[in-house]
């Protein structure tokens, strides 16, 4: 640990935050190319690929929020007092994480191969992507600091996407972009990539102290369905705060966007404009290096504004970008590489937009809850954020899969029929743009503010400290109100959110 909980973060960690980005080179080499290196190399139909993807990620999905619940609890255990309820995950996912990686990527094996490979990295990503996402949240209270960690975390995804794209670049160059072996010896240098990164972030990060002052725990009989019953009563108490609806329905947009550009980006490339599949590395080269200078400029609306506003920012510039994208996708004029890199740096200015947004509200949702039920759960919302993110982005994949075969995709060609052509067009622009519109009405019923925030944190803290719930203000029931979507006089424990632990006698002392 390189900072205790106390004081104002130092540079070194937040530089060691963004370094899970950096980690991440591993899986950018997945989103690009994975689909492709199947599809290409190893025989097998568009359907098989989805339909691989879709097992695994549908497995992950189902264990992101047992692995919530269990970050959040494992400070009951002597493995959580020793290690941390978070980095002690941390600690088991990512040695499991460096050992498989590579193998995704050996050549000539039986498609049930990397079906065992994909379902097996299935299970230890949550055991990476859980943590993670807690620690923003679990770093600091400051809503500029965390604005800050998430801009830096942002900024290490950047590098991660022009390293791993620079670097597979150069190895098309030396072995051929023909050439199966080529993303094995690029997952040999992304692997140890990743492995430095995780350390550096592993030493970085830390975890706030657990305040059980507000908690009397009675213990009970432990079993497997009382967990199983903890798990699900886990994952619905969240979805009925308001502010963590809307919420999702800007992430969920903004990731299903991300996450369609990213599936079909080299087959627009390659099918739709018609250009080699290098173009794919350098396009996205040079967009995460603009990425990073407007990343500069989000950290500063975020923090002087709100991060709804950040996102209809980048939302509105993502919609007219995609409409120039249909435009050269139907006109293609003989310099399209050179429109492609245009378009790419702008689409990465609404792209950055959306995502810093979407990361930074999110480290504000544990906050809101904590002023329902009067605990700290950032693993349960990690894991719930997870969860539907992948699930949704399956769903999306499968979908994807399932339109490109009924367009007649064909499997290892260098060209796809003109249906097939439309088809990825249409996916590549007007569904993204139906996806952002969505996240866009979302944010304007969203009235998180970072001054309705410290409102907020500020009651919380008066509620911790022993103050009555009669001296609230009418403004903070307001406040409360419309954050939770629960009447002030029904929060600080006072409902049965977390209906389960009432049942198991886990009451929260309520104050008035």
């Amino acid at each position: 640990m390189l900072l205790t909980t106390n004081g104002k973060l130092k540079m070194i960690n937040k530089i060691g935050f963004s370094s899970y980005q950096l980690a991440g080179v591993s899986d950018v080499l997945v989103n690009a190319w994975q689909m492709y290196f199947y599809t290409t190399f190893c025989s097998a139909s568009i359907v098989t690929v989805t339909l691989m993807i879709t097992i695994g990620k549908l497995i992950g999905a189902a264990l992101t929020p047992v692995v919530g619940y269990i970050s959040d609890n494992l400070y009951k255990t002597r493995y959580g007092k020793r290690f941390g309820r978070r980095k002690g995950i941390l600690l088991i996912g990512i040695p499991l994480k460096i050992i498989t990686f590579p193998l995704y990527w050996i050549p000539n094996m039986p498609i049930a191969y990397y079906a065992s490979i994909i379902i097996i990295t299935s299970f230890i990503n949550p055991l990476l992507a859980v943590p993670q996402a807690t620690f923003a949240a679990e770093m600091s209270e400051n809503p500029v600091e965390r604005a800050e960690l998430i801009g830096f975390n942002q900024i290490g995804a950047a590098i991660a996407g022009i390293s791993s794209s620079l670097i597979i670049i150069k190895l098309f160059d030396v072995f051929g972009q023909n050439n199966a072996g080529t993303f094995f010896i690029a997952a040999i240098i992304y692997d140890v990539i990743s492995l430095i990164a995780f350390t550096c972030f592993y030493l970085s990060v830390y975890e706030r102290p657990v305040n059980e002052s507000n908690v009397k725990v009675v213990r009970g009989k432990k079993s497997i369905k009382n967990g199983f019953l903890g798990i699900i009563n886990d994952f619905a108490s969240t979805i009925k705060i308001r502010s963590y609806r809307l919420y999702l329905c800007m992430y969920l947009s903004e990731q299903m966007f991300r996450s369609l550009a990213g599936t079909i980006n080299t087959y627009f490339i390659v099918f739709v404009l018609l250009l080699n599949p290098k173009s794919v590395s350098i396009s996205t080269s040079v967009g995460f290096v603009f990425g990073i200078m407007f990343l500069t400029f989000y950290i500063w609306l975020t923090a002087k504004k709100t991060g709804t506003f950040t996102y209809r920012i980048g939302g509105f510039a993502t919609i007219l970008v995609l409409v120039c994208f249909m435009c050269l996708g139907i006109i293609r004029p003989t310099n399209t590489n050179i429109f492609l890199v245009i378009l790419t740096v702008a689409l990465n200015f609404g792209k950055t937009g959306l995502v810093n947004a979407a990361q930074f509200l999110f480290t504000f949702m544990p906050d809101i809850d904590e002023m329902i039920t009067g605990k700290r759960r950032e693993g349960a919302y990690a894991g719930v954020n997870t969860f539907l993110d992948v699930i949704f982005s399956t769903v999306e994949v499968l979908i994807i899969g399932l339109i490109l075969q009924a367009a007649g995709f064909l499997k290892g060609a260098k060209a796809q029929p003109q249906i097939t052509v439309h088809a990825l067009l249409i996916l590549y622009t007007v569904v993204p743009i139906i996806l952002v519109i969505i996240g866009i009405i979302s944010s304007y019923k969203l009235n998180l503010t970072v001054k309705s925030h410290i409102i907020l944190e500020e009651e919380v803290n008066r509620l911790k400290s022993g103050g009555l719930k009669e001296d609230a203000t009418e403004e903070i029931k307001i406040i409360v109100k419309d954050l939770t979507g629960f009447n002030y006089d029904d929060c600080w424990g006072n409902n049965n959110l977390l209906k389960y632990e009432h049942e198991n006698r886990v009451q929260i002392n309520k104050q008035g």
